[in-house]
């Protein structure tokens, strides 16, 4: 009797099957990062060369010493979203959530909250108990304060005037 199943090949994602995403950081991902930032239309030049640098300090200096540890979501036109997060220096086992974003093509598909999950794993693993997101009270951050509660990130509360006078710190957090 002969097996017909190529064993060779393989086999399709299972429907409710989480991602398996890239924690090697490759020396294209800086470029990588800052296109995908940049495409998302809400980051300034400033945090756009911010989120290329951590990939760059990551790369010269390994995760545990740069303190950033990533995952990337790699698609057939390149990179997809990735996530960033760390150890908060000075703290009892407490990270932050650096970054995360997702190509506009790809929103309202689940990656960015695969990601966050992945991220809140990775964490955990590294021994976190809290994890800390950050981002902007502007009207055109809502999409993202929402992101954080749909997750059941609790506010922790807002800094008014952080960024700039017309833009305050909204900061979420969440018990591993």
């Amino acid at each position: 009797m002969t097996n017909s199943l190529n064993i060779s090949a393989p086999l399709p994602p299972e429907p409710n099957s989480s991602p398996v995403f890239r924690k090697t950081v490759r020396r294209q991902d800086a470029a990588a990062v800052e296109t995908l930032v940049r495409l998302t239309g809400v980051f300034n030049a400033a945090e756009i060369a911010i989120a290329r640098e951590l990939v760059e300090e990551h790369l010269d200096k390994g995760a545990i010493a740069s303190g950033y540890h990533f995952l990337f979501a790699d698609g057939p036109s390149g990179l997809d979203g990735y996530v960033c997060f760390g150890p908060m220096v000075a703290t009892a086992a407490r990270f932050e959530l650096y970054w995360i974003a997702v190509d506009p093509g790809g929103h309202r598909a689940g990656l960015g909250r695969k990601l966050q999950k992945a991220a809140e794993d990775g964490a955990r693993e590294l021994g976190a108990a809290y994890l800390i997101a950050e981002t902007s009270t502007r009207p055109d951050y809502e999409p993202a304060r929402n992101f954080y509660r749909s997750l059941g990130y609790q506010h922790l509360g807002d800094i008014p005037y952080w960024y700039a006078d017309d833009d305050g710190l909204c900061v979420f957090g969440m018990r591993l």
